[in-house]
């Protein structure tokens, strides 16, 4: 079958790769110069399932007035009367149990096939790429331990694998860590990995390439049409009838599918991330790790030190400074002199596009022949390959290897 694929972040390509693998002639449209250029140029890297959530849990609003109040939250809000009402309503909603619980369920269940699926598609194709085993979840406090409560049995339930730590127990696993700044404890998940996910995602580009797949990039799809929803058409004229559509455009997959009254409750959050050279690799991580208080993860990748994080709603005209001092902040706390952070700091900023509920859209429209792997937030590295094998499997009428539930459009 003639497939399209519409965006060429690393969940594009990865399904193109996936449905290329199927036996489908498959082309990728990409607005960009380039791929991976948004959401997947600069990720924190975390790949498993013991850093996902949802970003919607009982009690996380109030938890985050009091950051507010105290001016330690990760959030930034511009345009507050541009907020989306409706978005913000689900988001609520989506907070309550036991809804939270079932969504954190699914993500973890996606992420945990995500990592099989990755692990065999990089030994298939002997794929090299920067890697480090194992992830450290920091706790500065018991208040910040119980906040992980739900997270942590629902693992348990899944059979993932996770050790709580003492503070002792950490700084051997860590013993750059600095000794001024509090640590309670650390939940440790030695499974989980953190990687390079533009290095992966143009890997596995050469190699689609190699089975057949055309990337065009530089060419900006138009809203699908009612009346041909198949049809792709671009804003250079270009037009293409295909046998199935497969949106994965990030932010962008909700104006493309608004046409077909399919409407998504997609928000633009923007991320930042901080890359710079390795001072001394004494004083350096040597696994990931996310701090669970600020939400801000710290890694090494080859021979840089990059620190993740922030979430910015709403618009603004300069707010880098502003928003990546954190970032610097958190960096010092736990592993100060680790970089070189007075010159050539790679400031990073890109869209990550949340689903009210904090869980990607997976599976049909609706519309027969157009398909959603959209809506992944910040967990896209992470869900990527597991997203990519479940969408290839179900537009060939291959049975899942993943249980769906919880995945799909019909939960709106």
């Amino acid at each position: 079958m003639k497939i399209a694929v519409i965006g060429a972040g690393v969940v594009g390509v990865t399904t193109a790769l996936e449905l290329v693998s199927h036996g489908h002639e498959v082309v990728v449209y990409e607005k960009g110069s380039g791929i991976a250029q948004q959401a997947s140029f600069a990720a924190s890297g975390f790949m498993g399932p013991g850093m996902v959530n949802t970003w919607t849990a009982p009690g996380l609003f109030s938890r985050q007035l009091k950051k507010w109040l105290l001016s330690q939250s990760g959030i930034r809000l511009y345009g507050l009367p541009q907020f989306p009402a409706a978005w913000l309503w689900q988001w609520m909603r989506a907070c309550q149990r036991p809804g939270y619980q079932l969504q954190l369920a699914a993500l973890q269940r996606l992420a945990f096939y995500s990592m099989e699926v990755f692990q065999g598609v990089t030994e298939q194709y002997g794929l090299s790429y920067e890697n480090n085993q194992g992830t450290l979840l920091l706790c500065r406090s018991e208040s910040d331990f119980t906040d992980l409560q739900l997270q942590l049995s629902l693992l348990t339930e899944a059979g993932i694998s996770f050790k709580i730590l003492k503070p002792e127990e950490t700084r051997d696993l860590e013993p750059a860590l600095s000794a001024q700044t509090p640590l309670w404890g650390a939940v440790s998940f030695p499974q989980d990995i953190v990687a390079n996910c533009r290095q992966f995602t143009l890997l596995t580009k050469q190699q689609a390439e190699q089975l057949g797949v055309v990337f065009k990039t530089g060419h900006e799809v138009l809203p699908l049409s009612a009346a041909k929803p198949r049809l792709v058409q671009c804003l250079n004229q270009e037009s293409q009838l295909f046998d199935h559509v497969i949106v994965c455009a990030g932010i962008h997959s909700r104006e493309l599918v608004h046409k077909l009254g399919i409407h998504l409750p997609l928000l633009a959050v923007y991320g930042y991330s901080l890359s710079a050279a390795l001072r001394e690799q004494m004083d350096a991580p040597i696994c990931g790790v996310m701090d669970a208080h600020h939400q801000v993860a710290i890694s090494r990748s080859g021979q840089r030190v990059r620190v993740s994080g922030m979430c910015e709603i709403g618009t603004s005209n300069d707010t880098r400074q502003e928003n990546t001092g954190l970032l610097y902040k958190v960096l010092n706390d736990w592993f100060p002199g680790a970089a070189k952070t007075q010159d050539n700091v790679q400031v990073w900023r890109g869209c990550r596009d949340t689903m009210s509920d904090g869980v990607p859209v997976l599976g049909l429209s609706g519309v027969p022949g157009v398909w959603l792997n959209t809506g992944h937030g910040n967990h896209g590295w992470a869900c990527s390959s597991g997203s990519a094998r479940a969408i290839a499997d179900m537009v060939s009428g291959r049975d899942c290897e993943i249980d769906l539930k919880g995945l799909g459009l019909e939960r709106f």
